[in-house]
């Protein structure tokens, strides 16, 4: 049986998550050349963790670090916790799966990676939990930012504020 291909996220498709996040609250985007080298480095990360597992263990493994280490790394100027959550939805809907960003539990598991008062195990089982399996997103990485931009602009606004 052919083994499932996960699709990464990458530097570039980040940094305009990030963009399009903090543009919903006319906040800055900013981003430093060294924080954009830890942001690439997250990115190789990301792609090599849990290469071991099956599809779905590794799904969430890759899932949870990726939220985890931008809600926790504080790369850009502003929206950190935000993009996390909305970086993470795009890479599990690309990858088959979906997960309500709006869910408290979750966005109290980012709030607390993003001040050090979560580890990611905690952020793991949250996910894990949460995730639900659904049709792959077809669309390229912009156009499902885009719509996950939109479809959740009210709880990304309020989350800004």
């Amino acid at each position: 049986m052919a083994r499932k291909t996960i699709h990464h996220m990458d530097l570039e498709t980040l940094v305009e998550v990030n963009k399009g996040v903090v543009a919903l609250t006319r906040e800055p985007h900013g981003l430093s050349p060294a924080d954009s080298q830890k942001l690439s480095e997250l990115v190789v990360q990301v792609q090599q963790r849990a290469d071991n597992q099956d599809f779905d263990q590794a799904l969430a493994e890759k899932t949870t670090l990726l939220i985890y280490e931008i809600a926790r790394g504080q790369f850009f100027r502003t929206g950190n916790k935000r993009t996390a959550l909305v970086a993470g939805l795009a890479f599990l809907l690309k990858n088959g799966y979906t997960l309500d960003i709006e869910n408290p539990e979750l966005v109290g598991a980012v709030d607390k990676a993003g001040i050090a008062a979560a580890d990611l195990d905690d952020l793991f089982g949250v996910i894990q939990s949460l995730a639900k399996k659904h049709p792959v997103e077809r669309k390229g990485w912009e156009k499902a930012i885009a719509q996950i931009l939109s479809s959740n602009r009210d709880a990304l606004t309020k989350m800004g504020s």
